[in-house]
């Protein structure tokens, strides 16, 4: 059986490189509200989730229900592994 564990948002953020200041920038979401939702994301409303799953470019069946096949190639061809 294979072990799935699902990612943050700050997960996401830190493993893009980016600080909250660049995804403030580019989701026009404030900074405190981010941290809020880094901590507590279920909080989040559809347009900020819209948002930053544009931004992360993950699918919501992985936000919602931890389905990150498309994500695990992605983050294993990026770390310059095979999927």
């Amino acid at each position: 059986m294979r072990f799935v564990s699902r990612y943050t948002f700050k997960d996401l953020r830190q493993l893009n490189r980016l600080s909250l200041e660049q995804v403030a920038d580019k989701t026009d979401i404030s900074i405190e509200r981010l941290e809020l939702l880094e901590s507590d994301s279920s909080l989040i409303t559809g347009k900020e989730l819209n948002s930053l799953s544009n931004l992360y470019d993950i699918n919501l069946d992985y936000v919602f229900l931890g389905k990150q096949s498309d994500f695990d190639k992605k983050l294993s061809e990026y770390l310059g592994g095979t999927p």
